[in-house]
């Protein structure tokens, strides 16, 4: 989805990246600035997702001329929100009514058809898709906090009309109920700057969204957030098949993809986990990588305080457990694309992983847009042809499901010298993956079916075998050593 009639860039902030909205004249865009401002405390991925949600929906704002011309009504606004909602679902196959159209109920199959044609128009020349089930839930926590906020910008800008653009308390207060007389008097303010009249426009239609609406942006009918499918869970939680990493980086174009994703197979750590690491976090003598680890949730407690200062300017960081053989190739894989790749940056960043190409490069991969770096692996799950599950063989692997292969090895595969049967148990692999809460680590390493059949059989042969031991023994006798035997293992358990 790109923007159309506003331009987002990148700006710095007290130090901390954020983000400008301006719009086809190049004047900023007041309430994008302030919502920007307002979750300027949010970790770096929930305010680049959060800004990049909001300035589509600006956009479209434009598009459908609800911002940019003259007021229009809240029944407007309304509307073109819930269009918005529609988009979001059905992208260029939407729908208002089929039925009615077909039949030519009450008369306004003609306006259905024209209103339904206009809005397919917007969705091509906006790139509008249908979200993705699980994009729900974070693009409306998004949109509802912009709309929130613009209800509290709403009586600022209430505050600056009557003080600055001499509009009486009267016509203020009248607002509330209709803004268009308000919007019209501060027209002719000369007192207001534009940005000024732009943050009360914006601020008034968009203020009263929630509070006309009865409650806050939802998914639209049909579309609940209830429980999935098994099929759809299943591939969720998807393992990557390792077997068919090799043909992954077979089909891998840049040295940096190659140890990012070679990273995350030999580690289990999050991407976001990677993008945020700095050279410092790197030990190529040991080969061992840290991860930032504030919350305590893998080993931070146990790095010493002389070691967190002098290394890791008194952050708290957590050594990973990376496995053969991927850790080595990780190591060659960095090395050639700190050789070959990677450049110094410009800004003075740290960060290991940088864009390669374009007025970007140089700059860290993390504020990369999540899409372009999910379609960046999944393109080269296509390029390999990796195929999906046998009841899914269309399935795109995700680079999520690196992280489950990790989980899926630890708990079921690794090689414990002197333990009878292999795997981690289920506090130590929630440890490594850095989880709080155990229930998450048994969505990503669960039992393999053919572990427990090992076990079963295994339990089998122990049994007869003690079976054998008995044999010639008077009936009596061998039932109550079997049964004692019995009694003795489930204590045991």
């Amino acid at each position: 989805m790109s923007l159309k009639n506003v331009k987002r860039e990148e700006v710095v902030v007290v130090g901390k990246v954020s983000w400008r909205l301006t719009d086809c004249d190049g004047f900023p865009v007041p309430v994008f600035d302030e919502f920007c401002r307002s979750i300027a405390g949010d970790a770096f991925a929930t305010r680049r997702r959060y800004a990049i949600v909001v300035s589509r929906f600006i956009d479209y704002l434009y598009e459908v001329e609800i911002l940019g011309k003259g007021p229009v009504t809240r029944s407007a606004v309304n509307q073109a929100i819930d269009y918005y909602l529609l988009l979001l679902s059905h992208g260029e196959n939407i729908s208002l009514g089929a039925t009615a159209i077909e039949r030519d109920v009450t008369g306004v199959a003609d306006e259905l058809r024209q209103r339904e044609a206009a809005l397919k128009r917007v969705a091509n020349r906006l790139e509008i898709r249908a979200l993705q089930p699980g994009s729900w839930d974070n693009t409306l926590a998004a949109l509802n906090r912009f709309l929130r906020l613009c209800a509290m910008l709403e009586n600022e800008a209430r505050e600056i009309a009557m003080l600055r653009g001499g509009v009486t308390k009267e016509l203020v207060e009248a607002s509330t109920l209709d803004y268009t007389p308000l919007l019209e008097a501060i027209d002719g303010a000369s007192m207001l700057s534009r940005a000024e009249v732009q943050h009360i426009k914006q601020s008034s239609m968009l203020g009263g969204v929630i509070r006309f609406r009865g409650s806050e942006l939802s998914r639209p009918r049909g579309l609940s957030g209830g429980r999935k499918r098994k099929k759809q869970a299943d591939l969720e939680l998807l393992e990557f098949p390792m077997a068919q990493f090799p043909k992954l980086l077979e089909a891998t174009f840049s040295w940096r993809d190659k140890a990012l994703w070679t990273l995350l197979a030999a580690s289990g750590i999050r991407r976001s986990e990677a993008l945020n690491l700095e050279w410092e976090h790197i030990d190529f003598e040991n080969e061992t990588v840290y991860v930032l680890d504030p919350d305590y949730t893998r080993y931070g407690r146990d790095l010493p305080e002389d070691e967190r200062f002098s290394r890791f300017k008194g952050r708290v960081v957590s050594w990973t457990y990376l496995r053969q053989p991927y850790r080595s190739w990780f190591f060659e894989f960095l090395l050639q694309y700190r050789q070959q790749e990677y450049v110094l940056p410009v800004d003075g960043n740290n960060f290991v992983f940088q864009y390669l190409r374009g007025q970007h490069a140089g700059k860290p991969l993390r504020e990369a847009a999540d899409s372009t770096l999910n379609e960046a692996f999944t393109a080269a799950v296509i390029r390999a042809g990796i195929k999906g599950p046998p009841f899914a063989p269309e399935h795109v692997m995700t680079v999520h499901s690196l992280r489950h292969a990790y989980g899926m090895h630890m708990l079921n595969d690794f090689n414990v010298p002197g333990q009878l049967m292999p795997g981690l148990t289920e506090a130590e692999v929630q440890l490594l993956m850095g989880h709080e809460d155990i229930n998450s680590t048994r969505k990503y390493a669960r039992p393999r079916p053919a572990k427990l059949m090992e076990k079963l059989v295994r339990h089998d042969q122990a049994m007869l075998a003690h079976q054998d031991s008995m044999t010639g023994l008077p009936p009596a006798i061998a039932s109550r050593l079997l049964t004692d035997g019995q009694i003795t293992s489930r204590a045991r358990r």
